[in-house]
């Protein structure tokens, strides 16, 4: 499963995104939390929808991918609502068969945006295979309050996961920034988009 939330960047979210159009992924759940801002988004056609992440699955790709895709995080000063809401996530995905997460986010850093990926995974084999492909290795970091949860409670899961994070210049990406996460998603675990 491909994760791709907004944050303090936009990047993660339109990486999915753009995954979603390449590999014409069909729209199958959408899950609604209490823990999310309580709003309503309108959208470019002026329709009212409550915050929701969206999951899309492809199965034109030979193993069937699936991306989790939202543009609202978790709203909450409580770390249960980000316990409850990712463990809702884990748990739809465990019945579903995922077999890995990998999570896409974005830094805004000074940086070119060549080849400027860095990784932090739940398991020594994803570091190996990254760091293979050129990524940097995130080290005594904090993450963020819902990736950081979404690698926690995958590791407690038994579920493989990796944290993808693309340099940004700015807080709304390019196609140039884009481009390099997708392109090391390819290299890395093999997406055919």
């Amino acid at each position: 499963m491909i994760v791709g939330l907004r944050s303090n960047t936009d990047l993660g979210y339109r990486c999915a995104r753009k995954i979603v159009r390449l590999l014409k992924a069909r729209r199958f759940a959408e899950y609604y939390s209490d823990w999310f801002p309580d709003m309503a988004l309108v959208d470019r056609n002026g329709l009212c929808n409550l915050p929701r992440w969206v999951f899309y699955e492809s199965s034109t790709v030979d193993s069937n991918v699936m991306i989790l895709n939202g543009v609202t995080d978790i709203a909450s000063e409580q770390t249960e609502g980000y316990y409850s809401t990712v463990n809702e996530i884990i748990e739809f995905s465990k019945k579903l068969a995922i077999n890995m997460i990998v999570i896409l986010d974005g830094m805004i850093t000074e940086e070119n945006g060549e080849d400027s990926v860095k990784v932090a995974a739940t398991t020594l084999q994803l570091i190996k295979r990254a760091k293979l492909h050129k990524a940097q290795i995130l080290r005594k970091t904090a993450l963020p309050p819902t990736p950081s949860i979404l690698m926690g409670l995958s590791q407690f899961h038994s579920l493989p996961a990796m944290l993808v994070v693309g340099s940004a210049r700015h807080p709304r990406s390019d196609d140039t920034e884009i481009d390099t996460v997708l392109s090391f998603l390819r290299k890395t675990i093999g997406l055919k988009a």
